[in-house]
């Protein structure tokens, strides 16, 4: 890793990032089926328009409703000129099991292959909230669909890298907030052997930025038990990865009040990248070889 890239959490950190994004991805994507989850807003959109002026041979968007994935494709058509036949829409409604489930099915049965699944939805919540399986929001939508959706994917992105001849990515959206969770933050839940999930789901535990970084940390544990199952197979078929955009200008904190969101905006005009430079890593961790296996990539370098 650079030794120039911050290893502090801190407020200078953010300032690096803000002044120091990633490369922009010049790899092409011709022949290659480019699946993204939140894909009409944010850095799932400006993933979608940078994979499409890449040439892609089809984008499937995975988005909440049909009516916003059409706006999304409509946008990405007309800047970068891609043909509007090869944009593929599917509603996904991460705070549902049933919904990743159908997405799932969907895309194994209908679409011919799948090189690249992208699992960029996410959300922080700005209350407890819980999701139709009963779990709190940002729980089930950043870390227990995520894996479902990965998991469900992994047979459509294996046999397709088994088709081609290289291997299929399957790239989930984590933070370096993960690290802001101190090491001995569960110490008490595992000495009393209690779910550590139980625990992140419990009402007590709630704190909007605690229980968001704490999904982070969850969901590296995702890649990490995806990448064991796979290296058990010996396989080399999927390289897995969590990659992380940094602090962002996005929409992620929409469902905040207008107090959290006034502050929240004026402190990332100075701090964040704009949703464009986040989508950056999300298309090169798509470019990554087999070194990136069970990586964390961040600022153009593996920083697990």
């Amino acid at each position: 890793m650079s030794k120039s890239v911050p290893q502090d959490q801190g407020i200078s950190a953010m300032w690096w990032s803000a002044k120091n994004p990633p490369k922009d991805p010049q790899t092409s994507f011709a022949g290659k089926t480019v699946l993204i989850t939140g894909a009409n807003v944010g850095l799932g959109f400006e993933a979608a328009l940078k994979f499409a002026a890449l040439r892609a041979f089809r984008l499937i968007l995975g988005v909440r409703r049909i009516q916003s994935g059409e706006e999304a494709k409509e946008q990405i058509c007309q800047r970068t000129g891609y043909d509007a036949a090869d944009v593929k829409i599917y509603q996904l409604d991460m705070s549902s099991f049933k919904s990743v489930k159908s997405f799932a099915e969907a895309i194994t049965e209908k679409e011919p292959r799948l090189d690249a699944a992208v699992l960029n939805a996410g959300m922080a919540a700005p209350c407890y909230q819980l999701s139709p399986n009963q779990y709190e929001m940002s729980l089930q939508v950043n870390v227990l669909s995520t894996a479902l959706l990965a998991v469900s994917l992994y047979p459509k992105l294996q046999k397709s890298a088994q088709l081609s001849g290289s291997p299929s990515h399957l790239e989930m959206v984590g933070s370096v907030g993960h690290r802001m969770v101190k090491c001995t933050t569960f110490d008490e839940v595992l000495d009393a052997n209690t779910s550590i999930l139980e625990h992140v789901n419990d009402k007590a535990y709630f704190h909007i930025q605690a229980t968001y970084c704490a999904t982070k940390l969850l969901l590296m544990y995702v890649m990490d038990g995806l990448v064991s199952a796979a290296n058990a197979q010996k396989s080399e078929d999927v390289i897995i990865t969590i990659c992380c955009p940094n602090l962002c200008r996005t929409s992620i904190g929409r469902d905040f009040n207008w107090l959290m969101n006034a502050g929240n905006h004026l402190f990332q005009l100075v701090f964040a990248r704009t949703a464009e430079e986040g989508s950056r890593i999300l298309v090169s961790g798509a470019t990554l070889g087999k070194d990136a296996h069970g990586q964390f990539w961040s600022h153009d370098v593996f920083d697990k």
